[in-house]
């Protein structure tokens, strides 16, 4: 256990430019008699919402830069484990997600809380983890996967293909939503696990798609444009959307041992989703 790194700053590791704030016009929202209606204003904009450590130390935060959790139940159930868990030629990580409302007093959302992978049996089994995606079947197949060549074009000159939810780009398959990924080069799987655990959290009604104006849809199936990353740890590159190659950022990014902050193999996303609504439905 010698990972270690500095802790999430909101101040320095948040891109201000990337939330893109603008007004989209004006919203009517009904009203009962005698006032009928009311107008507003449709903000939209790209909120910082939710921290993804993606950790190649069972119980490491990269979020906090040091261990927490972890116990000998841990170790007697087989959710320590480690990268050293993948096999050759893939990557293996835990995965901790961290819901936090960054922006105040805007367009009003609830899904806040935080998801622990250790203490998940579907990210360390892919066999489990097909009880919550049993379309998994349906793709399990040469031609749907050849096919996510198309989506990692799009997300690389732009935005992932939506009409494609089983693939991440570049980062191969959505599925299994487990922290088992087929590619051995760490940046990019663990970019894959980061989007699984995207996917993962809006499958179990725990985080919305915030894209609509009077509310915040559950989207069983991710709508993988609304989303962008960055890593911040442990070094800080830009914002990319899902399944875009790690080629673009990747350089210097994850050096041996230790990176500018944090060591290495231990990453933290900050997530940003797309945000719209309308002020008279808040």
């Amino acid at each position: 256990m010698g990972a270690s790194g500095t802790s999430f700053n909101s101040a320095t590791d948040i891109d201000m430019s990337e939330i893109e704030f603008t007004i989209k016009g004006i919203c009517i929202c009904p009203r009962p008699p005698p006032v009928f209606f009311t107008t507003g204003m449709i903000y939209e904009y790209w909120e910082p919402f939710m921290l993804v450590d993606t950790s190649a130390e069972a119980n490491y935060s990269a979020m906090q830069g040091t261990y927490v959790g972890g116990s000998l139940a841990d170790v007697l159930s087989g959710k320590n484990q480690t990268s050293s868990f993948a096999i050759p030629g893939t990557t293996f990580g835990q995965a901790h997600a961290y819901l936090l409302p960054l922006i105040y007093n805007m367009c009003s959302r609830n899904d806040y809380g935080a998801w622990w992978s250790e203490m998940d049996a579907m990210w360390q089994e892919d066999e489990l983890s097909a009880a919550i995606t049993p379309e998994s079947a349906m793709v399990a197949n040469q031609a749907s996967q050849m096919a996510c060549m198309a989506d990692a074009a799009a997300a690389n000159v732009g935005f992932p293909l939506d009409v494609m939810p089983w693939c991440v780009g570049s980062g191969g398959s959505t599925y299994p939503v487990s922290g088992h990924v087929d590619n051995d080069n760490i940046v990019q799987a663990n970019s894959t696990l980061a989007a699984r655990m995207i996917f993962k959290l809006n499958r179990i009604g725990m985080i919305c798609d915030a894209s609509s104006l009077c509310g915040c849809m559950w989207t069983p199936i991710w709508v993988k444009s609304h989303y962008k990353m960055a890593v911040v740890r442990p070094g800080i590159r830009g914002v990319h959307p899902i399944g875009r190659s790690s080629s673009f950022y990747e350089t210097g990014l994850n050096p041996p041992y230790m990176g500018s902050l944090g060591s290495n193999d231990e990453f933290l996303w900050v997530v940003y989703r797309l945000q719209r609504c309308c002020t008279c439905c808040e």
